[in-house]
């Protein structure tokens, strides 16, 4: 292939018509905020009460401040939506009355430790290099900084049950440092199960209010995808056939991310193809691929042996009539995958933690059976949110592809 050629086949890639408005791809992306956030009214309401002492604080009310929040709910119901709309609003309006107030998100899936959590802080926010700091040293830098600027920091921790149990226990407790002069607040996201298993025991006492979100029902969920649509979509790209199937895929899962991942997969489809309409066909390929729970992004965070533990798992749940496995089991059949990889297996005692990790990020479930015979009971593997094929499969092509890199 020659160089005009070449030149020829990227200009029409980038300037070729497609079904997307200019600049509508990115509404569609997981970490959009919309103008416009619908049946979701009560939540923000409640939400910024909550921060109602900050801005008494200001105006010569009591200036001890500092609000931990959880919210719980199952995934793709605006939770995280919800929290960002809300915190951002909140920060306009403490800028309209010269509060300063910084305010921060983070995903716990991609920073998994309070270190590198406090130390994107620094960065970000002050532009403080603390690679190196202790987490005591940051923090110190941290209150230094808003007790000379007389500023808040609102820090939002979406999967927050990723954290270990004593990084947790320091966020919260994190305000503490400051004496009197409480600067700090906090958002921690969490599901319901993770929210009552890991987190509630630990925290619940410093927990100022626990506000729970319920899946949007059929008809919310159509108008939000037809909000959504209009944003990302020439208005000839997709019939309201097209968004009522969606809405109706969206509905079986009580998932809006599903629709949502399922209205950009497939009108990334029609632009490959050339097409200026999104049809049913492609409206039912994309919802075979799409799991929002086993995002790309999920895969590069776990290292190695956390896939091949998944891998463990999976392949034995695939088996027909298994819904559930032991830790024992899947530590056998891990030992034969890291052979098959050429890798080699550690002992049980990590083997375990890689578990943990998978299910504090919601990739594995654990129910718990009573063993006949035996007191008590006893927890078994499962999975959720993702069948057990196409887990294999994303992790296998996963692994090769990062093989291929390394060699």
């Amino acid at each position: 292939m020659n160089d005009k050629k070449s030149v020829d086949i990227i200009q029409e890639a980038l300037f070729s018509s497609s079904v997307f408005k200019e600049g509508g791809e990115r509404t569609l992306n997981q970490s959009y905020i919309p103008e416009y956030l619908n049946f979701r009214e009560d939540h923000i309401r409640r939400i910024s009460q909550n921060f109602r002492e900050l801005f008494a604080s200001e105006r010569g009310g009591y200036s001890g401040f500092s609000i931990n929040l959880a919210i719980t709910g199952s995934a793709g119901i605006g939770k995280t939506v919800t929290s960002r709309y809300t915190v951002d609003r909140i920060q306009s309006t403490a800028e309209k009355y010269h509060l300063k107030l910084y305010t921060e998100y983070k995903n716990c899936w991609t920073t998994r430790t309070k270190t590198s959590i406090l130390r994107s802080i620094l960065r970000d926010q002050f532009g403080v290099a603390s690679r190196g700091f202790s987490d005591e040293e940051s923090t110190d830098i941290l209150i230094r900084r808003l007790n000379s600027e007389q500023a808040y920091l609102l820090l939002i921790l979406d999967e927050a049950s990723v954290l270990n149990q004593k990084d947790i226990r320091g966020f919260v407790h994190l305000s503490e440092e400051f004496g009197m002069e409480h600067r700090i607040s906090l958002i921690m996201i969490s599901r319901p199960t993770e929210w009552k298993v890991a987190l509630s025991s630990m925290v619940s006492q410093r927990i100022s209010d626990v506000i729970h979100f319920q899946p949007y029902n059929y008809e919310e969920t159509r108008k939000i995808l037809g909000y959504r649509s209009e944003l990302a979509f020439k208005s000839y790209a997709l019939s309201e056939d097209i968004v009522d199937m969606v809405a109706e895929i969206s509905d079986q899962t009580k998932n809006l991310r599903h629709g949502i991942e399922t209205l950009y997969r497939a009108g990334r489809a029609a632009d490959q193809m050339r097409i200026d309409e999104i049809t049913p066909e492609l409206i039912r390929r994309a919802k075979n691929d799409v799991y929002p729970e086993m995002r790309a992004d999920i895969l590069e965070e776990l290292n190695p042996h956390e896939l091949f533990a998944t891998l463990s798992v999976a392949r034995r749940l695939h088996h027909k009539g298994i819904t559930a496995t032991t830790i024992e089991h899947s530590f056998k059949n891990y030992r034969i995958i890291c052979e098959e990889w050429n890798a080699t297996p550690n002992g049980e005692a990590a083997f375990r933690n890689y578990l943990s990790t998978l299910e504090a990020i919601g990739i594995l479930g654990k129910v718990t059976k009573g063993v006949k015979g035996r007191k008590g009971v006893r927890a078994r593997l499962t999975i959720h949110d993702v069948p057990a094929a196409i887990l294999i499969e994303r992790i296998e092509v996963f692994l090769a592809k990062q093989l291929k890199n390394e060699t």
